[in-house]
């Protein structure tokens, strides 16, 4: 899970999400958020 945890921030501090735990409950809310964030969708 820690893994994840931090692809994920990793993710968003390259995107240019400056405050991390409002960009996870940002992208949380939508499941389909993280995958077009990520390109996959």
């Amino acid at each position: 899970m820690a893994t994840w945890r931090n692809l994920v921030t990793g993710a968003l501090r390259l995107s240019g999400v400056t405050n991390i735990a409002a960009g996870l409950r940002r992208k949380a809310r939508d499941a389909r958020l993280p995958l077009v964030h990520l390109g996959l969708a």
